[in-house]
């Protein structure tokens, strides 16, 4: 009788391990997932839900000049305020003009409009633009008018010099630059860049 209940028992704990070991396994382990993902909010900007979690995203716009405007994120949330803002993470851009030139963009996030393609990005933002490197923090583009803004710890470096300002603008359409500081007292900073003696 003894072995009988010892067995029951054993079965009993057995079944119950199995009830708790699927329970935790399964269970908690989308729990830890949205854990793990709030944690790491700083690289990749995602809402509670992971239902709200978009990867891969692509966007691809032309506009009546054939000017293309690709856009990519690793990760990408619709607003709840605006219906056509997307919160975007780890983007990269490319704005294809129509003369054959190209414009590469990246940075950590990015707000973009899907009516508009103007697009709002932040953190480490990178453009390379005819041979010049522009890093900043901050980049406010609009396709439509074809105009960037660069601003917040702006260095521009090109095959002459490097500069340190506050804000440049640039016009793809016009090919026009303007390097600003936001205080006339400041002047932006320019350091030459010599190569074998000659400048």
């Amino acid at each position: 009788m003894d072995k009988k209940i010892y067995m029951q028992v054993l079965l009993a704990v057995t079944i119950i391990f199995l009830i708790l070991y699927i329970y935790f396994f399964y269970f908690s382990s989308n729990d830890k997932e949205i854990a793990k993902i709030e944690n790491n909010k700083n690289d990749v900007n995602i809402l509670n839900s992971s239902d709200d979690l978009i990867t891969d995203m692509s966007y691809l716009s032309e506009d009546n000049k054939g000017n293309k405007y690709h856009i990519k994120s690793e990760f990408g949330v619709l607003s709840s305020e605006k219906s056509n803002l997307i919160l975007m993470d780890k983007v990269t851009a490319i704005i294809y003009l129509s003369n054959n030139e190209k414009i590469f963009i990246s940075s950590n996030k990015a707000n973009y409009n899907d009516e508009n393609n103007d697009t709002s990005f932040n953190g480490s933002v990178k453009m390379i633009y005819n041979e010049n490197i522009i890093n900043s923090e901050y980049l406010d583009l609009s396709f439509k008018n074809h105009l960037a803004t660069l601003y917040d710890d702006v260095r521009f470096k090109s095959k002459l010099s490097n500069l340190f300002a506050d804000k440049v603008l640039i016009d793809f359409l016009n090919k026009t630059t303007k390097i600003k500081m936001n205080d006339e007292i400041n002047k932006v900073l320019v350091k030459s860049i010599i190569e074998n003696g000659n400048n």
